[in-house]
C-alpha cells in the first residue's frame, strides 16, 4: 500500500491520526512526501524513532 492509499482508507475510516511506519528501506527519507499525505489526511505523521503518544480509550 502506497503513503497515498494509506491515507485514503484511514480519511474513509474516521480515524483521529495516522503514523505511517514499517515503509520500504529503499525509502530513507519520507517527510517529502509527508504534505501531499496531509492533503489527504491531514492528521499524518511519519514514524520515527521514539514517537510515542498516549491511547485514551474510553469505559
Amino acid at each position: 500500500m502506497t503513503f497515498y492509499e494509506a491515507a485514503e482508507l484511514v480519511k474513509d475510516a474516521q480515524v483521529g491520526e495516522m503514523w505511517l511506519t514499517h515503509y520500504s528501506p529503499s525509502l530513507t527519507r519520507p517527510d517529502p512526501f509527508m504534505n501531499d499525505v496531509r492533503r489527504i489526511f491531514p492528521a499524518s505523521k511519519a514514524g520515527k524513532d521514539g514517537l510515542s503518544t498516549e491511547l485514551k480509550f474510553e469505559d
